[in-house]
């Protein structure tokens, strides 16, 4: 794997998301699926959420479910990098969001090396990216948000983004439920 030149911020993010497989691989459930996206805070959530049925798939839910969300638009970026959990589905499976910057392909690449390693749930691993959900308003409103510290106006910003592409996102989960081995990192 190639480390970004950028100094050593992959390698601590790497090592964040390491840290938390330990937790993680104890307790597996039957399947594990990851939803990653830049800042494990915005797209991750809402595609999670969906596949939680926290969120409707029925009409385009308002600010407030939203906000509601765990960890939607409150990530800190000194908290980007570990797993976390989200909730286990109608299956048993364990699902997770993770943030890994500019730097998910590397941390696919880490995850799928260091799986080999490690005992694989019998259903496998699942990694959905869903930065590609956004459009530009939820990026603008997450960077307003998350970076400058201006919730007040960023977070309105990602909420009407988000409820912009909301059908994407759900087209994007369904996907996912219909044809999980499109996103499969690795399986027994």
């Amino acid at each position: 794997m190639v480390i970004p030149s950028d100094g050593d911020a992959p390698v601590k993010l790497a090592l964040k998301t390491l840290g938390s497989l330990d937790g993680v691989l104890k307790n597996p459930g039957k399947r594990l699926l990851i939803f990653q996206c830049y800042g494990g805070t915005h797209s991750s959530v809402t595609a999670a959420s969906i596949y939680l049925n926290l969120l409707p798939r029925d009409r385009v839910p308002t600010n407030r479910e939203l906000l509601r969300l765990p960890y939607f638009d409150r990530v800190n970026n000194d908290e980007v990098g570990p797993l976390r959990f989200m909730g286990r589905d109608r299956h048993g499976a364990s699902v997770y969001i993770l943030g890994s910057r500019q730097w998910r392909k590397e941390i696919k690449i880490l995850l799928q090396e260091i799986l080999l390693l490690l005992p694989v749930p019998s259903a496998g691993v699942i990694l959905m990216g869903c930065l590609t959900r956004l459009n530009w308003l939820a990026r603008i409103g997450g960077f307003i948000s998350r970076r400058l510290g201006l919730t007040s106006i960023g977070r309105p910003l990602v909420c009407y983004g988000i409820r912009l592409n909301y059908r994407h996102f759900i087209r994007h989960v369904e996907l996912l439920e219909n044809r999980p081995e499109l996103f499969t990192l690795m399986s027994n």
